[in-house]
């Protein structure tokens, strides 16, 4: 028989950036709750990148809430920087994570409104849920993958490392946001690179009239533009580059730039435009999509299958989301401006707790 004292306030899934500014805003609420999260390590998803990644943030951008990023004002951090920040930050806070424990299913008691999240070998109950495990969830690679010759080396971006660890030979990179544009440019220095890209984004300059871009949007006040807003409505739909774009990669020796990637056989790729490429080694830096399927939870999901929330907050009871892109902003999903939703949506758990839980 479980008791009130077995049924956490909340539970969090995730122990990222996002996970981690939930569980800040909870502690000071005062509220039971507990972190988990599938990996050995908190920063695990920063610290698996590719070696060279750099945030397109500076570093005075970068905190989440009661701890500053410690680096140099408008230095970019690394991969190993943000995980190192976050592991420090999940200490320092003294939050409640656990590792090691993969929510494999989400459901709900109808009868009691509890949720009960299957984690490891054991159910873990509570009276609210916050989903955090951000958009980087299963890397998406075109079925055109299938038809290349075994030979050929592939590798999503999310497993490339660096140019090393990469067989000789010309290397194909599909998809021209900010990762493919990062690891062509790299690729180039040592080898031939043709770079695929599918749909054109704005291209802005990192430091336009000597200061960073951010410091431009904050300013203007365009990182605090929401997603339901006709200039949200905008922006959504076109994620930029940041600093070195397909057409400026274009002027480098040792990268051709083409248009979407239309054919593969074998070896060779045909590109919109009739061009052809014989190729050894393809990095598809094609993005993510997300995976809720291990939420078993009624209604929480639309006709598409995508969850459904407005500002975090789910058409089941008591079922939050934080940490996804355009959540409600354009920072939503970033290190330095997650904290807001954060902090929203920990308001709203703390009002519907039930009597006699919270604020001890």
């Amino acid at each position: 028989m479980t008791g009130p004292a077995d049924i956490l306030d909340v539970l969090v899934v995730g122990a990222g950036q996002a996970g981690l500014a939930v569980g800040h805003h909870l502690r000071r609420r005062g509220v039971r709750f507990l972190i988990v999260d599938g990996a050995a390590e908190v920063g695990a998803s920063w610290r698996h990148r590719w070696e060279s990644l750099r945030l397109f943030t500076p570093a005075q951008y970068d905190n989440l809430p009661g701890l500053p990023f410690p680096a140099a004002h408008d230095s970019y951090p690394g991969k190993d920087d943000v995980a190192n920040y976050l592991s420090a930050y999940a200490t320092q806070s003294e939050l409640p994570v656990r590792l090691n424990t993969a929510v494999t299913a989400l459901t709900r008691d109808a009868e009691s409104g509890c949720y009960l999240a299957k984690a490891g070998g054991e159910v873990v109950r509570a009276h609210q849920v916050v989903v955090a495990t951000g958009p980087f969830q299963v890397p998406s690679i075109p079925a055109a993958a299938a038809r290349l010759d075994p030979r050929v080396a592939t590798v999503h971006s999310s497993g490339y490392r660096n140019p090393g660890a990469l067989p000789p030979g010309r290397v194909l990179v599909v998809g021209g946001g900010n990762s493919g544009c990062q690891i062509a440019a790299e690729l180039s220095a040592t080898r031939e690179v043709e770079l695929s890209v599918g749909s054109s984004s704005p291209v802005l300059p990192q430091r336009p009239l000597g200061r960073d871009i951010w410091w431009w949007a904050s300013g203007l006040r365009i990182d605090r533009v929401t997603a339901g807003s006709l200039l949200g409505h905008r922006l959504a739909g076109r994620d930029p580059v940041f600093g070195a774009g397909p057409r400026q990669l274009a002027t480098r020796p040792g990268i051709r730039v083409h248009p979407r990637l239309t054919q593969v056989a074998g070896r060779t790729v045909t590109f919109q435009d009739g061009a052809t490429a014989e190729v050894d080694v393809v990095v598809w830096a094609t993005g993510y999509r997300a995976d809720h399927s291990w939420i078993e939870v009624p209604g929480a999901f639309d006709a598409q299958g995508r969850l459904q929330q407005l500002r975090g907050i789910t058409e089941s009871p008591g079922l939050y989301t934080v940490g996804l892109p355009w959540q409600h902003t354009r920072g939503s999903a970033l290190l330095g401006w997650v904290g807001a939703d954060a902090a929203f949506v920990a308001d709203h758990i703390s009002r519907r707790l039930p009597a006699g839980t919270g604020s001890r």
